[in-house]
């Protein structure tokens, strides 16, 4: 399950704050031990806690750009290492190996660590690349650098294998927040291939009224030129309609805005029955079940199967004196019938409409089928399971 941003945002303000606490308490402990002070190596430990503070707070606190904070981070992890080197200059002498646990302090692996995972997570890949291997080797060098024995050697793979933890949330953030962009680009595109669908179903349902309309009001110009006038006001509403329905898929589109909330029921079939007008062709409807809790994408996809089928008996039935769309809802099931008893003339071809509409069943479990009817006439079935499979619009 997504989270909402809010939520998100939550998140990662905790989690900084914590790293941030963690931070505060271990410097916090560096100072009030004297670590830093100490004669020899105090002014190195110094240098290096310096920079590990200038490059772990603002990575956590003001999350900086990707490039700069990987290449922050090799700067860090450099005067990590040279730092570490001078150290093991410093204790070439005996008085030096006699206070090598003051070359130990909390804060530079705990901000390296931090330094680990956030580049890991966030950094650009070429300076990530270059910076984990240069972290990983100051963490695990620092308590070597003094003398090489077995509680030296235990410090150090403590710290590895802390950072390869480190290493590894970060290098997992970072793979899910790509899988994220990944599956959202999909939703994208799989929304696009929707809005094009809708913009052949609703559009080239307007647009073929338009024509049928104007080939009736050439035909009757001559001997009722008084209905004339009534034919150009129907073609002009609905090419009006017609082009707000093709200015809202073309802003979606243009915009990537979601789809409009759709209210279950099948209200929008209705209207679309009510409104087509096929001229002499009556077109009946009606509707068996509980029709009015029919979910959203259920209705919607109803409201496209019945749309195609009847732009297509207004583009291709000769002779259609009856139409009828009928709904039939169960708790399990909704079918929804086209017929009608005109002859189809053929297309010329397979068609978008009725194939991508055939597409989207499938993915939502259910069958569209399409032919010559029984007796006469032209017969469209659409059966759907309830509830629907995740259909892309």
């Amino acid at each position: 399950m997504l989270r909402s941003p809010r939520a998100a945002a939550v998140g990662r303000f905790v989690g900084s704050a914590l790293l941030l606490c963690v931070l505060g308490v271990t410097l916090l402990i560096d100072l009030g031990a004297g670590t830093l002070e100490h004669q020899g190596t105090g002014v190195l430990l110094l240098l290096s806690t310096a920079a590990a503070a200038a490059g772990a707070f603002p990575a956590v606190g003001i999350r900086p750009p990707p490039a700069p904070l990987a290449w922050a981070a090799c700067g860090v992890a450099v005067v990590s290492l040279a730092c570490s080197a001078g150290l093991g200059v410093v204790a070439g002498g005996e008085s030096a190996l006699e206070q090598a646990s003051d070359a130990y302090t909390l804060f530079e692996p705990a901000a390296l660590m931090v330094l680990l995972h956030v580049t890991a997570r966030r950094g650009s890949p070429v300076g990530t690349a270059v910076a984990l291997p240069l972290l990983m080797t100051a963490l695990v060098l620092r308590p070597l650098v003094i003398e090489v024995d077995e509680a030296s050697s235990i410090v150090a793979l403590i710290l590895t294998l802390v950072a390869g933890g480190a290493l590894a949330s970060g290098l997992t953030g970072r793979l899910v927040a790509v899988s994220r962009r990944q599956r959202e680009e999909q939703i994208r595109l799989e929304q696009r291939l929707g809005f094009a669908r809708d913009l052949h179903d609703f559009v080239a349902h307007h647009i073929s009224g338009i024509v049928v309309q104007a080939q009736g009001a050439r035909a009757v110009a001559a001997r009722k030129p008084q209905a004339v006038g009534d034919a150009l006001e129907l073609i002009e509403s609905t090419g009006a309609e017609a082009l707000t329905a093709m200015r809202k898929m073309v802003g979606a589109l243009r915009d990537d805005t979601l789809p409009h909330t759709r209210a279950p029921g099948t209200d929008a079939v209705r209207a679309l029955v009510a409104g087509c007008r096929l001229p002499g062709t009556r077109v009946g409807y009606t509707e068996t079940g509980p029709a009015g809790g029919l979910p959203a994408n259920a209705a919607h996809l109803v409201e496209r199967v019945v749309m195609e089928a009847l732009t297509n008996i207004r583009k291709h039935a000769r002779d259609c004196t009856t139409a009828q769309v009928h709904l039939d809802v169960s708790r399990r099931r909704v079918t929804a019938r086209i017929t009608d008893d005109g002859h189809h003339r053929p297309s010329g071809g397979a068609g978008y409409g009725l194939r991508g509409l055939r597409e989207v069943t499938d993915a939502a479990g259910g069958t569209l089928t399409a032919g010559p009817g029984p007796g006469a006439g032209w017969h469209v079935e659409l059966e759907l399971p309830l509830p629907l499979r995740q259909v892309p619009r």
